[in-house]
């Protein structure tokens, strides 16, 4: 109605809710290091334990993967500060970790100080403007008085942030406090209890009184005046100006009212002015007709009651802001996740059964961040909220649940087709003056799959959705039991294999390499494989859930000592063939993995000549500048180097021509239907040209039928290829 600062929404500020505090404010702090490093985490341990001892710090705790730091952040909400690696399991590992910290799990209070030894990885000005960190050191850089004034001064900032999001976590309590109070806390039936009162001190709670309450806003006219409530014997339509009956009555003594800020008595009507001091252009007015004359002692009972009516509107003008800062979006005012936690927390089971709940999410919206300003990016997601609201007519509500995410509830119902979502990806919106074309990634959830879930459950489990849609490059996705089970069963199988590896399950398929002219076996690959209870789990079931959560470098290092057993006992019968296994940049950064080689070559006597890395041209690639120096040692010690999966991933000519590796692997995707897919022809002809120019010796994938074998003997393959058949 134009008052800012009397806001008082109708529904919506009903906010009946119990919201969880601690009965004191804990403000002593964690420390969280983590690196994959253990005996520089062992030296920070050292560094920092007077900050335990002084009881600067409640404890210090450490992990060695962004997947344990992430369960542990999760489960400890005093950790102050986090002292981070940037390359663990995965070379952006901990910028990833940086990302879930703020976005999924939405921590905005930890202080982040990044800790890294090869800044090459991830350059200070890049990482400073990209990511949500607070510090970033390069290792070398960093000695023991500076990590702990680094540390103190971030203990610091986060007590601070830490005390002042307490305060705001009260004010929330004092909101839903305040809206289970009486009713006059509510303004509908504030109103209605100063109508009754004022009528009961005109005439006595006898006979029939004119009242009506209005508000008046920017300046003196009366037209400016708006019913808020009415009680008589007109027709006075309420939320329309003042109407001229009252006009008529009122006109005189009203204006005087709006022009002094004050109460006015005259006769048998009465005007009580409740300004607000901060902002004296918005009032509201009590109008009163009553049946006879005032006494003075009813103007002085109104006077009186006047002051608390006063104080009633100042306590549901605070209710309602505090409302606001707590549960609507400052730059749209539309609902924030608050709301969105605080409803879905209130439906009961029958609501559940009728809602489903859909989240939008605007496609790469942090790299638009950096080629976008705060008002082009404030365009785009209030266009892209205007387009929501155009495609449902009657939502029970939308909210903003981060920067780029929107949330609708509406009643299944009324919702929408799942073919219109999908068409609803796809965005256009002009930027700038610019026609710029984006798209979302939407999922729909069905609330009566989630029922007995708690509101936090069921928004983690929504986010997880929407980051697996975005994973898999679709860009609508419906939520179903398939998901959940699917995430029991990851976790599940997460569980067996760190068991598995205790437990010692694991074994080698030695695959083959055949000579594509006489069929003879010129080289073995080492595929590991595991056994779990008599059954053989397929790779593709395992695998990705242990590079998701980390584990796969002890899986590789697992493989490496397995193939050189096989090297072993294939040499005491007398064979002596070449076996690759695979390998991942990380295990190639890691020391001991590079010492297990060597060992077996200085002590074991293992010929290096039988040994073949393969590593996957896009790691390879991506990580160039630091792996090709590891691969020159590995050749130093005559050990073959593979590039894996050749033809998938983006090579750049001036790496390849110098790249430290013997052999490249054609990906078995350009070998199937070879004969009939000239695309694929070609990329077969440009690897074995590149293979020819720089000296490299080629491996074709998955040849499964004798006409790919003749295809590829026409197109030069060299002499060796890997032949399934055998």
């Amino acid at each position: 109605m134009g008052d800012e600062k009397f806001i008082f929404m109708e529904d919506p500020t009903d906010f009946p809710q119990k919201i969880k505090t601690h009965s004191t404010i804990k403000t002593i702090g964690k420390i969280l290091s983590v690196d994959d490093d253990l005996s520089y985490q062992q030296s920070l341990l050292y560094s920092l334990r007077d900050f335990v001892d002084k009881g600067d710090v409640e404890e210090i705790l450490t992990a060695n993967s962004a997947s344990e730091a992430a369960t542990m952040i999760a489960q400890n909400d005093e950790i102050a500060v986090i002292l981070l690696d940037v390359v663990m399991e995965d070379d952006d590992a901990g910028l990833r970790l940086v990302e879930t910290i703020r976005n999924i799990q939405g921590n905005s209070l930890v202080r982040i100080v990044l800790l890294t030894g090869q800044p090459g990885v991830a350059p200070r000005k890049d990482v400073m403007q990209k990511y949500d960190i607070d510090e970033y050191w390069n290792k070398s850089e960093i000695d023991y008085d500076i990590l702990k004034a680094v540390v103190a001064s971030n203990l610091r900032s986060w007590r601070s942030m830490y005390q002042l999001e307490q305060a705001r976590i009260g004010l929330q309590l004092v909101i839903d406090a305040s809206r289970q109070l009486a009713s006059q806390y509510d303004k509908k039936s504030f109103i209605q209890v100063v109508l009754k009162q004022v009528a009961s001190i005109i005439d006595g709670g006898e006979g029939e009184s004119t009242l009506c309450v209005a508000t008046h806003v920017t300046n003196d006219s009366l037209e400016q005046s708006y019913v808020l409530a009415y009680s008589g014997h007109e027709n006075v339509p309420v939320g329309k100006p003042l109407p001229p009956v009252l006009l008529d009555k009122f006109g005189d003594l009203y204006q005087e009212a709006i022009s002094e800020h004050s109460h006015k008595f005259n006769d048998n009507l009465s005007i009580l002015c409740f300004s607000n001091e901060q902002q004296q252009s918005n009032c509201y007015f009590i109008l009163a007709e009553g049946q006879q004359p005032l006494s003075e002692y009813s103007i002085h009972l109104l006077q009186v009651f006047g002051e608390n009516i006063s104080s009633g509107f100042m306590k549901i003008a605070l209710i309602n802001q505090l409302s606001n800062l707590a549960y609507l979006d400052s730059e749209l005012q539309i609902y924030n996740q608050n709301w969105l936690l605080r409803e879905l927390q209130n439906m009961n089971s029958v609501d559940r059964n009728n809602t489903q709940l859909v989240i939008f999410s605007i496609d790469n919206f942090d790299s638009q961040a950096l080629t976008l300003s705060e008002d082009s990016l404030l365009q785009v997601i209030t266009h892209t909220y205007h387009k929501i609201s155009e495609l449902y007519h009657h939502p029970m509500a939308f909210s903003r649940i981060e920067s780029s995410i929107f949330s609708v509830l509406c009643n299944k119902n009324e919702a929408i087709d799942d073919s219109e979502l999908v068409e609803f990806t796809n965005q256009i919106n002009e930027v700038d003056g610019e026609i710029r074309n984006y798209t979302l990634t939407i999922i729909k959830v069905d609330l009566s799959h989630m029922s007995s879930f708690s509101a936090m459950q069921i928004l983690y489990l929504s986010k997880s959705l929407l980051y697996y849609a975005r994973q898999k490059g679709v860009g609508f996705m419906a939520y179903g039991a398939w998901y959940r089970e699917r995430l029991l069963t990851e976790y599940q199988i997460l569980n067996d294999l760190k068991a598995a590896i205790e437990e010692d399950e694991f074994f080698l398929e030695l695959q083959p390499k055949i000579d594509l002219h006489n069929d003879r076996p010129v080289g073995l690959e080492a595929l590991l494989r595991w056994k779990k209870q008599g059954a053989v789990i397929p790779p593709d079931t395992f695998i990705p859930i242990a590079e998701n959560s980390g584990i796969i470098t002890k899986l590789d290092a697992i493989a490496l000592n397995l193939t050189l057993e096989a090297i072993k006992a294939l040499g005491k019968h007398g064979y002596k063939l070449p076996i690759s296994f695979n390998a991942t940049v990380k295990d190639l950064y890691e020391s001991s993995y590079i010492q297990l080689i060597e060992d077996a070559i200085a002590v074991e006597h293992i010929d290096p000549e039988l040994l073949d890395v393969e590593i996957t041209e896009t790691q390879a690639m991506d990580s160039y500048a630091k792996v090709n120096p590891i691969l020159e040692h590995l050749h130093d010690l005559h050990v073959h180097v593979s590039i894996d999966d050749f033809g998938t991933g983006y090579s750049s000519l001036a790496h390849i021509s110098k790249l430290a590796a013997d052999t490249i692997k054609i990906d078995k995707t350009f070998v199937t239907n070879l004969r009939e897919n000239r695309a694929n022809q070609q990329v077969v002809e440009l690897v074995i040209n590149l293979a020819s120019l720089f000296n490299f010796s080629v491996v074709a994938e998955g040849i499964e039928t004798q006409e790919e074998k003749e295809t590829l003997l026409k197109k030069r393959v060299p002499y060796r290829a890997r032949f399934p058949l055998c």
